[in-house]
């Protein structure tokens, strides 16, 4: 068997290149088709996180004695934080967080959908070299609310070329573009927003730097947060689905339809994307696809290893 592990950009990409996936994309960049599956490549989901960041009149007395939260430096002098962590001591050995919360966006949700966590640092996304700048200044403190059980479905991975070496087009179709007609999902961060300005009333003194006083008005706020959100769990590409759903692109064996001796299994395979980390539903995937291909295979032979680390 082929098994497919390259993730819910590469994995439709490679799929469709071998000819797997919607016919009329494929013949477009003279694809002979072996198989059309037009869910390969749709129902793209990811979450939604925004940072509220705000600085303090005193450091924080957790980071007083050093804390780069920088990998250490040949000759240079070393993180005491980072010795402390060598001998299985000390801030480094958390996840970083102060504090978490799970909260819902709305009463009548039946599950919370807003998990918000505080960070000792600054932190407003993914940018270039945000690593060095989070614990550049002691004074700094982050709210990151990230948005779980999202709406919008209406992301796709599609292909630019036939050529292997050329990116995929991806395409995630957030808020306003996406398939969340009533706005769910950006009402749901503008509450967590309001919610951990309203905590921060109660920490002390303090000046909000991100989104900052000028995204008061909630108008203004929507805006930032289309703007400025971002997301580090892009699943459900090539999700499993039922015999009779014509956008189901695998088994639940994880076997791609039409198609033998072929698998995926990564985080592309979700219908829809789970809890608010992703990581753990993957832990699960794997060691669920681990034990169906065993079984497949006549079950596991004398002295072979049936967990996957």
């Amino acid at each position: 068997e082929v098994i497919v592990c390259a993730g819910a950009f590469n994995t439709p990409q490679l799929l469709k290149l071998s000819g797997v996936g919607p016919a009329e994309e494929l013949k477009k960049f003279n694809i002979d088709p072996v198989v059309d599956l037009p869910g390969v490549g749709e129902n793209l989901q990811d979450r939604y996180e925004v940072g509220v960041v705000a600085e303090f009149e005193k450091p924080f007395v957790l980071l007083e004695g050093g804390a780069t939260f920088a990998p250490p430096e040949d000759g240079g002098t070393p993180d005491p934080y980072f010795s402390m962590w060598e001998s299985g001591k000390g801030v480094y050995t958390t996840n970083g967080a102060l504090l978490g919360i799970l909260m819902r966006s709305s009463p009548n949700l039946k599950e919370p959908d807003l998990y918000i966590f505080a960070l000792p640092g600054y932190f407003k996304g993914y940018v270039p070299g945000y690593s060095k700048m989070f614990e550049r200044l002691r004074t700094r403190f982050t709210w990151a609310v990230l948005k779980a059980y999202t709406q919008n479905h209406a992301g796709r991975v599609t292909l630019q070329s036939n050529d292997p070496r050329k990116w995929p087009m991806i395409d995630f179709h957030y808020f306003t573009e996406g398939n969340d007609a009533k706005g769910e999902d950006l009402d749901a961060v503008v509450a967590g927003v309001g919610f951990v300005r309203e905590m921060n009333q109660y920490v002390g003194k303090h000046t909000e730097l991100v989104p900052g006083s000028d995204y008061l008005d909630p108008n203004k706020l929507k805006q930032f947060i289309q703007d400025e959100a971002w997301g580090h769990h892009a699943s459900c590409t090539c999700k499993i689905g039922a015999d009779n759903d014509p956008m189901a692109v695998l088994d639940s064996r994880f076997r791609v339809r039409g198609v033998q001796g072929l698998r995926v299994v990564d985080a592309s395979v979700f219908p829809k994307i789970p809890g608010y980390f992703i990581v753990s539903a993957i832990y699960m995937i794997s060691e669920k696809a681990a034990d169906v291909i065993i079984e497949d295979a006549g079950g596991p032979q004398k002295g072979t290893k049936t967990h996957v680390d």
